[in-house]
C-alpha cells in the first residue's frame, strides 16, 4: 500500500497560485481605440511528473488611454465641454476596462531534475472582453446615464487564445519564488451593441482581430510541491 501511494502523489511534480502584473501593448485594430494598458492577474497551475503544466488563468484589464477623443462631440459643446443637469460643466473620464480568462496546457524544460526553474511554454484558449469605462463620478449627466453610456462603451468580446514562454525561477531555500513571461493575447471579438451613438450609425456585426503583446512578472505561492528526494519501495 505504502508504494502505491507514494506512485500516486509523484505524480504530481507541483502545484501553485501565480499573482502577476502585465504590461501590454495593443497591435492591428485595438491599438487604434486604445493605448497600452495593464493587467492583473491570478493563475493556479500544476506539472505533472512528465513536465506537463496545465492550468487556468484570469485577468482583469486596464488602461488610462483612449485614442478616440471625440466619441462625446454629438453631445459636448464647441469647446468640448459636457453640460450636467445642474447646469454646470461636469468632468467625465474615459478609460479602458475589460478581462480575459484562459485554460491552458503546456510543456516545462528544466535546468536541473532538482530544481523547477525552468522555461514554461503554454497556450490557452479562453475569452475576452473590452471596452471605454465612462466614469461620470456620479454626476447628474442625462445624456450620458447608465443606458445611454452603452451607446458609447464599444463593448467587445469574443474568443481568444494566448501563447505565453515563461521563466520561472525556484530559490533552492523554498522562500521565494518568481516568474517573468512574454505572452501574446489574441482574440476573435464582436462589437456586443446595436447602435454608435458618436457616429450614429449602427455597428457592424463582422468579426475582428484583436491583439496584445504583454510582459509580465509574478510571484509564486506554491501549494503542493514533490519533494526532490527520491525513495524506493520493494
Amino acid at each position: 500500500m505504502l508504494f502505491i501511494n507514494k506512485n500516486f502523489a509523484q505524480k504530481i511534480k507541483q502545484s501553485s497560485f501565480e499573482f502577476n502584473y502585465n504590461y501590454q501593448i495593443p497591435i492591428g485594430n485595438l491599438s487604434e481605440t486604445y493605448g497600452n494598458n495593464s493587467a492583473i492577474g491570478i493563475i493556479y497551475f500544476s506539472e505533472r511528473s512528465n513536465n506537463i503544466i496545465y492550468g487556468v488563468e484570469a485577468s482583469f484589464m486596464f488602461g488610462s488611454t483612449l485614442k478616440d477623443t471625440n466619441i462625446f462631440n454629438n453631445i459636448s459643446t464647441s469647446t468640448g465641454a459636457i453640460i450636467g443637469g445642474d447646469g454646470y460643466y461636469a468632468n467625465v473620464n474615459l478609460m479602458q476596462r475589460g478581462w480575459n480568462s484562459f485554460l491552458f496546457g503546456g510543456y516545462a524544460f528544466h535546468f536541473s531534475s532538482k530544481n523547477l526553474s525552468g522555461i514554461y511554454v503554454s497556450q490557452g484558449f479562453g475569452f475576452l472582453e473590452h471596452k471605454i469605462f465612462i466614469d461620470t463620478r456620479n454626476q447628474n449627466i442625462p445624456q450620458l446615464d447608465e443606458e445611454m453610456k452603452k451607446g458609447y462603451d464599444r463593448l467587445t468580446n469574443g474568443l481568444s487564445g494566448k501563447f505565453i514562454i515563461s521563466y520561472k525561477y525556484y530559490d533552492q531555500s523554498g522562500r521565494f519564488q518568481m516568474s517573468t513571461n512574454l505572452n501574446y493575447l489574441f482574440g476573435l471579438t464582436k462589437n456586443q451593441r446595436a447602435y454608435d451613438f458618436a457616429n450614429q450609425t449602427y455597428y457592424s456585426q463582422e468579426k475582428k482581430w484583436d491583439n496584445l503583446f504583454g510582459i509580465s512578472i509574478g510571484i509564486i505561492i506554491p501549494i503542493n510541491r514533490k519533494n526532490n528526494e527520491e525513495f524506493h519501495y520493494f
